[in-house]
Formats: structure tokens, sequence, C-alpha cells
């Protein structure tokens, strides 16, 4: 039997596989007691999932990524070394799997000597200051580059929530950063053709006044419909039974979800019923009246309070010719 190892494969997987070791660090600065609850090693894709109580911010996100990314830069170290378990903890190695370890374990350290001083500028001079020896120290069995540099670059894709207290975090490592910039890219550049604008640097500006009009507008056509519903409402057209004081049927280009608030407060004393030709209904009836007799009696299918039914059921049209 020959054993043949993709080498691209193995070195895709050795840079996903590290940068998965620094986003651990990393999430660790935040998250003081976070645990690694899972995770996935591909070809530079890396799936890390860890305890939390919330989302990371969107600052917290981009100040991750530009860290990992500076520590890549500044080519720390990646060392491996077997020693005692409790040497390993004294060192203060992060370990997933307390029961399963032997007397001796495979430690895993990503060590920087040389931090250059420009990066000491960061945002917090305190957290750089710290990592002059140490970047990361776990034990592990799997993996991974010699160098930090190997690693290239890396790119935060996707946050989200998978479980109570278990957040997940995926992201990509070089080449697919690059695949990344080109996405985005090509995004940004339809946006701004969409909005007509010339460069990038307007596409903030131009969303908040979009947003602002697209808010205004709805607010107006909101305003429109109400009058319109109450217009349909007040109808004098409207029929009349033994069980109802007003039978209303309204057009189906109307949002039957935005009747309700308006007749709740424009028919306060009479039986009313209200449909439209997709099926839905509101049944709304005086204090000593029940509602949900009323809709059971004329057997539709809904749900509500004694005062108020609403649902949507065939039968309505049928009932109401």
């Amino acid at each position: 039997m020959k054993l043949i190892v993709d080498q691209c494969q193995r070195y895709a997987k050795m840079r996903a596989h590290t940068a998965t070791h620094l986003l651990h660090t990393q999430l660790a600065h935040i998250f003081k007691t976070t645990k690694q609850a899972g995770s996935l090693v591909d070809e530079d894709y890396l799936r890390f999932d860890f305890n939390a109580d919330r989302l990371l911010t969107q600052e917290e996100l981009v100040r991750i990524e530009k860290r990992i990314n500076q520590l890549i830069y500044i080519a720390a170290d990646v060392v491996i070394e077997e020693m005692s378990l409790k040497d390993a903890n004294a060192l203060g190695a992060k370990a997933f799997f307390e029961d399963k370890y032997g007397d001796v374990v495979r430690v895993v350290r990503i060590i920087n000597k040389q931090l250059p001083k420009e990066f000491l500028q960061d945002d917090n001079e305190e957290y750089f200051s710290s990592l002059w020896t140490s970047v990361s120290i776990e034990l592990c069995g799997w993996t991974h580059v010699a160098n930090t540099k190997d690693i290239w670059c890396f790119a935060i894709t996707w946050q989200e929530a998978v479980a109570s207290w278990i957040k997940r975090i995926t992201a990509v490592t070089w080449p697919k950063v690059s695949l990344r910039i080109n996405e985005v890219q090509s995004i940004l550049d339809i946006t701004v053709n969409k909005l007509w604008i010339k460069t990038h640097t307007q596409l903030a500006d131009k969303l908040d006044k979009t947003l602002k009009e697209y808010d205004d507008m709805k607010a107006t056509l909101e305003s429109l419909e109400t009058k319109m519903i109450i217009q349909a409402l007040q109808s004098k057209e409207v029929k009349s039974d033994k069980q109802f004081q007003k039978i209303i049927h309204i057009s189906s280009d109307l949002n039957f979800k935005n009747i309700l608030p308006v007749t709740k407060w424009l028919f306060t004393d009479i039986d009313v019923i209200i449909y439209n030709d997709e099926w839905n209904f509101l049944v709304l009836t005086k204090k000593w009246t029940s509602a949900k007799a009323v809709a059971q009696k004329l057997g539709l299918q809904g749900g509500g309070t004694d005062i108020m039914v609403q649902g949507r059921d065939e039968k309505v049209l049928l009932l109401f010719k």
C-alpha cells in the first residue's frame, strides 16, 4: 500500500487550522471564560463554535480580523513540543479533552519574539505588549504551518448563533481571502451603479438618504392605506343580517393585517365581519357576545379572543356571496 499526500490540500488545511488557534486566542480576550464548542477545518476555510452570551459587535469583528492579520504579518513562529501534562498546564495551555490526555502531550505554541513597534500603536497597546512572547498555547495533535506568515491573510466571513450560549464564526485564509475580496468588490460596484453614485466613498451617505426616503414613503403609503381602509369600512353599501350589523367585503389590494387596528376603534358596539377574496376574515363582536362562538357557529377556522377572531378560510366566500 502506498500513501500519497495531496500537498496543496494539506497546506491549505494547515493554514486554516493555525488561523483557528489565533482566532480562539482573540475570542478569549473578549470572552474571558469562553471555551471551544466545536470546530471544522477545511482547505483555507474554518468554522469555529465557542461559548458566549452574545454575538460580537461589528467593531469587535473588525478588531479581531485586524489583529490576526497583524500576527500573520509579524511572522510569529509556530513551535510544536512534547512535554508532560503538568508542564503544559503550568504554561497555561488550553485543553479541551482533559479526561483523555496521557502523561505526555503535544503542545502547539505560537511565539513572537520580534514585535515591531508600529504594532504597539494599536488601540490597545497593553494587549500587544503581552504578546511579546506567547500568542497562543494549546494542546493539539493536528498539523500546522511553521510560521504565521505562511497563512498569508485572514478574513471573517460570517457569525451566527447556533444554539443557546453557542456562537459560530466562519473565516477563510489565503487564497480564499482574495476570492472574498473580489466578491465584495463586485457587490460594491453593482450597488454603486444601481444607486447612481460615482465612488464607493459616497455609498454610506447615499444609503442613509435612500433609507430615509424609503421610510418616509412607507409612512405615507401606510397613512394612505389606513384612509382607504376607513373609507371601505364606512361604506354605505355594506350588507347586514341577523348576526352581523355590518358584513364588509374589502379589496384584496388592502393589507388585511392593517384592518384590525382600524376596526377596533371604528366599531365598538356592533357585531362585524370583514372578509376579502383571499379568504381572510375578521369577526369582531360586542363584549357580551363571544366571537369564538360566532366563528364556530359559522364553521370558520381561526384564532383569537372572545371579542375578536381572525383567520383564513375559503368557506367565508360561500357564507356571504
